[in-house]
């Protein structure tokens, strides 16, 4: 599945193809690398917290 948000930023969740588990990719356009590594903390929390068990 493939969420795409607000200011060019997207979250993709899928199963992976060779354990059990749910893989998470994260990615973020900002004007400078630390803006995006600041989106896609925000993002990884967001996920964290809807994949808890």
């Amino acid at each position: 599945m493939e969420f795409r948000l607000g200011g060019k930023a997207k979250l993709m969740v899928r199963p992976s193809g060779t354990e059990p588990k749910i893989k998470v990719y994260l990615s973020a356009v900002a004007p400078t690398e630390a803006e995006a590594d600041a989106i896609n903390a925000k993002l990884g929390d967001a996920a964290a917290e809807l994949l808890k068990a």
